[in-house]
């Protein structure tokens, strides 16, 4: 029985740009990346796609990085704005003094939906969420089973953590998930 794994190639008029979908681990320069149309058919298109694929594999790197460093950008705000009110609260003058015997307001703790609305939260949100879709987009890269293309993918991951890894100051601190 012959079992042709060309999945969709229903466009009989393109078969100059048809490459078969392989299912085990391989080494071939003509492939289908990710969609119908990114098709590497020749060695030159092949190689410039695992550039760009390794491109996409280091700035996924960096995108965490960038993460990263604003959520510690944020805590580090919200830190401050609590010791500069801890220091109004506690600098406040005796009673007979110079200034106004009105007590300075508590500062009020900023509700559930002011921190889900909150600038910082929806740029978090959308850079998570820009992440995730990378993250399969590789996954999804690597599943062609084409030893170039998953190198392109490794070297990128390796290269980037190398660039942007340094900055883990907690060891618990995942890797695993965005």
């Amino acid at each position: 029985m012959d079992h042709d794994h060309d999945h969709g190639s229903d466009d009989s008029s393109s078969t100059a740009k048809s490459c078969p979908m392989i299912m085990v681990f391989h080494a071939g320069h003509c492939e289908r990346i990710l969609w119908r149309g990114w098709v590497a058919s020749t060695v030159t298109e092949f190689v410039l796609s695992a550039l760009a694929i390794f491109l996409v594999s280091f700035l996924y790197e960096a995108l965490k990085f960038l993460r990263q460093q604003l959520a510690r950008r944020e805590a580090r705000r919200e830190s401050e704005q609590l010791a500069a009110e801890q220091r109004r609260k506690n600098e406040a003058p005796a009673a007979g003094g110079c200034c106004s015997e009105t007590p300075l307001a508590e500062p009020r703790e900023q509700t559930y939906w002011q921190r889900l609305l909150a600038s910082s939260h929806i740029v978090q949100s959308l850079l998570n969420l820009l992440q995730i879709v990378i993250s399969y987009l590789l996954m999804l890269i690597f599943m062609t089973f084409n030893y170039w293309l998953c190198l392109a993918v490794i070297l990128g991951l390796g290269l980037g953590y190398f660039f942007f890894g340094w900055n883990k100051k907690n060891p618990d601190e995942s890797e695993c998930c965005p």
